[in-house]
């Protein structure tokens, strides 16, 4: 009896093609991903790693068509507006050529950094978090008796705005606005004022949307804007080599 030989071959050959497909894609999606990693740190200068995935089905074979779909990015150690963060970026629909629909992205500032940039406000305490958000803990009076300082943040567009909200005392929470007209606490009063970080310069053009504070720093929530061109270098982020612009995104 003779074997029908035909969907064997047909099957091997199809096994073969989706094979040779995926290998195709593994190998020029990783080449993409160095690329776009090489690109970030030439455009955004991070003191810290750099990571780029491209996170759609197929992504490799998307890059022949000039399309690298959606991109997972992050870079530590960015330098902006006196402050170093590390930045977690989505971007959707990005092109060879540096376009892209735009995405969303967090930057995270270490708490240490965030204290340089409070002041007087942060005087002898301690930036951290607890489960009610952003405090400020450290002693108060003669007696240095243990305080910690609640605040709220509100955001623009480039800056966020730190207020002391109450301060917590030997188990009791007293508004700032009350502290003055307590025993003692004048001095303490009169440093907690708001205090203004303005981000100019934040990578890709992004805005500013929210902010809050986790286990590692003061997150802020970015907006990152539909765009024609993510960088300004000679080449593109997916096709380029090692050649850097020296201009920040």
């Amino acid at each position: 009896m003779r074997i029908r030989r035909t969907p064997l071959i047909i099957m091997i050959c199809l096994t073969a093609t989706v094979a040779a497909a995926a290998l195709a894609d593994a190998a020029v999606g990783h080449t993409a991903q160095q690329r776009v990693a090489r690109a970030v740190t030439c455009r955004l200068h991070p003191t810290g790693p750099v990571t780029a995935e491209l996170t759609d089905t197929l992504a490799g074979l998307q890059v022949l068509d000039g399309n690298l779909g959606t991109v997972h990015i992050t870079a530590d150690g960015i330098h902006r507006a006196d402050t170093d963060m590390n930045v977690d970026a989505v971007l959707h629909h990005v092109t060879t050529h540096g376009a892209t629909d735009g995405g969303s992205a967090t930057a995270t500032i270490a708490y240490s950094a965030l204290q340089q940039h409070l002041g007087t406000t942060a005087s002898g305490m301690t930036v951290g978090a607890d489960r009610s958000g952003l405090t400020l803990t450290g002693t108060a009076g003669h007696l240095g008796l243990p305080v910690t300082v609640h605040t709220g943040i509100t955001t623009t567009a480039d800056s966020l705005t730190i207020t002391p909200t109450s301060v917590s005392l030997l188990g009791q929470a007293i508004p700032v606005s009350d502290l003055s007209s307590m025993p003692g606490a004048a001095g303490l009063a009169t440093s907690l004022k708001a205090r203004t970080v303005h981000l100019p310069d934040l990578p890709a053009h992004a805005r500013l949307t929210a902010a809050h504070p986790n286990g590692r720093g003061l997150v802020l929530q970015l907006s990152v804007p539909r765009t024609t061109s993510l960088s300004k270098s000679a080449g593109t982020p997916a096709t380029t080599g090692a050649r850097c612009s020296n201009t920040k995104a």
